[in-house]
């Protein structure tokens, strides 16, 4: 497999070791109400845990043939879409700020079926898209199937009240389209026909009209603006170099979710602006690695697969990073390889694992 891409996978994962023990570590030490101590290494033992699991299923999947997942790719999305609708409304269903995104089914721990989903989703359109360009399906059929697999999975989002959730997928979406060769005057009218619609869902909704308004004037916009201004707060309080690594004082109380949501935010305080921007290069040299094993697959599903991974990976790093640094509106998105959650963290490297398996293919078929 492609050692320059497994690498930097268990490099992020290392990070995220360091970084989900210094974020969490206040919260996790502190006595509770009846005076017993906490436990600083609660969150950052679970997590290495977590780690370990992630690695052997990366290292499991890397090693699965492409004809094996394009055969399976539609029972697991079928499983997945299943799986997330019952997050929705069931039984097993787990509320977390409001929001049912989360199931609990008896023998397993917690998890978050949407990250599940989103790798079932990537092997659908994959195999669509594939499909087309051998032509064994019509291009306009083909266009179709996709933007309609993907309504269907936006619209099971919106009913868990995830749309940054949903927005990854659209984005996904496009990104497979523009590799997929889809004409500029086609990709371009169709994402700003999302961009309104998005903008419409958001403003049906008033919390999520007000994350818009904090987004544009966050010192103005009272309690919605709070995570915000305390985001850019630890960030600036890095500087160039940092405070050093365990030393932000904003993950103590002031900082939201600090070893999920807001981890990017705690890393450039403790590393400062050196450390974000090494952060940030390294997630586009992993960007740059994926979408080179896609073009050097030797097979169009195996194309289809890797950059959906990459853009899939990408997108969501760029957009935690970018609610991080107020340039989007607040959501609740994690950050790959590195932020605290299990499911997370697993779907992260299970699509890592797929990238191997293309990167596998690539080599053993070369002379």
């Amino acid at each position: 497999m492609d050692r320059a891409y497994f690498l930097g996978t268990w490099a992020l994962m290392v990070v995220g070791i360091v970084f989900v023990f210094s974020a969490s570590f206040p919260v996790d030490g502190r006595p509770d109400a009846a005076g017993v101590p906490g436990d600083p290494f609660r969150h950052v033992t679970q997590h290495a845990v977590y780690v370990g699991i992630a690695l052997i299923a990366m290292l499991l999947v890397s090693r699965l043939s492409l004809t094996t997942v394009q055969r399976a790719s539609g029972a697991l999305f079928v499983l997945g879409l299943v799986l997330a609708v019952l997050a929705w409304n069931s039984p097993w269903s787990v509320v977390h700020g409001g929001a049912p995104r989360w199931l609990k089914i008896w023998g397993l721990p917690e998890f978050q079926p949407s990250e599940l989903l989103k790798i079932a989703f990537i092997l659908v359109l994959a195999g669509v898209l594939a499909r087309r360009d051998e032509g064994k399906e019509d291009p306009g059929s083909a266009w179709g199937a996709v933007i309609i697999i993907t309504a269907i999975v936006g619209a099971v989002m919106l009913l868990q009240s995830d749309q940054g959730m949903a927005t990854i997928f659209a984005l996904i979406m496009l990104s497979l389209l523009f590799l997929a060769g889809m004409r500029l005057s086609h990709l371009i009218p169709l994402s700003l026909v999302m961009f309104l619609g998005g903008l419409a869902l958001a403003f049906r909704k008033p919390y999520r009209w007000e994350r818009i308004k904090a987004f544009l004037d966050p010192e103005n916009a009272g309690d919605a603006g709070y995570h915000i201004v305390n985001m850019l707060i630890a960030n600036a309080r890095g500087g160039i170099l940092g405070t050093g690594i365990g030393m932000s004082p904003d993950k103590w109380r002031s900082l939201p979710a600090p070893h999920t949501d807001s981890i990017f935010s705690v890393i450039g305080c403790e590393l400062g602006l050196v450390g974000a921007l090494a952060l940030m290069a390294g997630i586009a040299l992993l960007a740059w690695r994926g979408l080179s094993i896609a073009r050097d697959s030797r097979s169009r599903y195996g194309y289809y697969l890797a950059g959906g991974v990459t853009a899939m990976l990408t997108l969501q790093a760029i957009a935690h990073i970018a609610v991080n640094t107020s340039c989007m509106p607040c959501t609740g998105l994690t950050l790959p390889f590195i932020s605290g959650g299990g499911t997370s963290l697993l779907s992260a490297a299970v699509a890592a694992g797929l990238v191997l398996a293309v990167s596998r293919q690539r080599r053993c078929c070369e002379p």
